[in-house]
This record gives C-alpha cells, structure tokens and sequence, in this order.
C-alpha cells in the first residue's frame, strides 16, 4: 500500500519513462529517417530478389561470408539485423534477421536492405 503522494509519484515517473522512450520505438521503423533508404531507393527490387532469414547470431557469420564472396567493402558487427549484396547486374542476396532484434523488425530490415539492392550506399547517404 502507498499513501496518496507515494502512488502519485510513482505514476509519474512510470510515465515518465515511458514518455522518455516511446520515440525509440520508432527506431528500425518505416518513420526512422536514419535507418529508411531515401526515396528513390526505397521501392520494390526489380531484379532477382534472394532472401534468407536467420537467427540474428547466424546473421552476422553469414553476413561476413556474404561480403567476403562478393568483396563488399563493409563489415560485419555482433549486433547486425542484416546485410545485402548485389551479386550481378540483375540480382541481390538479403540476409535478414528472423524476428524482431533490438527493435528492429525483420519487415523493416529487409526494407533498409532492400534499399541497398536498389543501389543505396552502405554509408547511408541521403
């Protein structure tokens, strides 16, 4: 049991919090300018589109031998949701987490990847 004040405050700071982080909710998400490719890269590829779903630890070993047969000039990090590479002039391989990784949906890295198949930089320029 809590006394009027007590309950009160403890509300408070409970909306607090989740006031605070709500907006990172957003992160990895179709409103996050920073992880959504621009707009003329983010519509549907129109080459061969291979895509593989793996859990997130078998995302960042396959990611580096993704990148190491296709001489990508990235690397891969423990916390990776995914990678790509355009394998030939009609063709990309995704390799996309198989759920949800730190916020980031496997829906939402495929579309970030898929921005990269469609000609995105890996330094994420606008």
């Amino acid at each position: 049991m809590c006394n009027i004040i007590g309950c009160d405050m403890s509300r408070r700071f409970f909306l607090l919090v989740v006031l605070f982080l709500s907006p990172s909710l957003a992160m990895a998400g179709k409103n996050d300018a920073e992880w959504n490719p621009p707009a003329r890269f983010d519509h549907a590829y129109t080459g061969q589109l291979t895509v593989r779903y793996l859990p997130q630890k078998k995302v960042v070993t396959a990611c580096a031998k993704l990148f190491a047969e296709y001489k990508v000039a990235t690397k891969s990090s423990f916390t990776q949701r995914g990678c790509s590479a355009i394998t030939n002039k009609t063709s990309c391989t995704v390799i996309v987490i198989d759920k949800t990784f730190g916020l980031a949906t496997p829906k939402a890295v495929l579309r970030h990847e898929i921005g990269h198949c469609n000609g995105w930089s890996a330094s994420h320029p606008d």
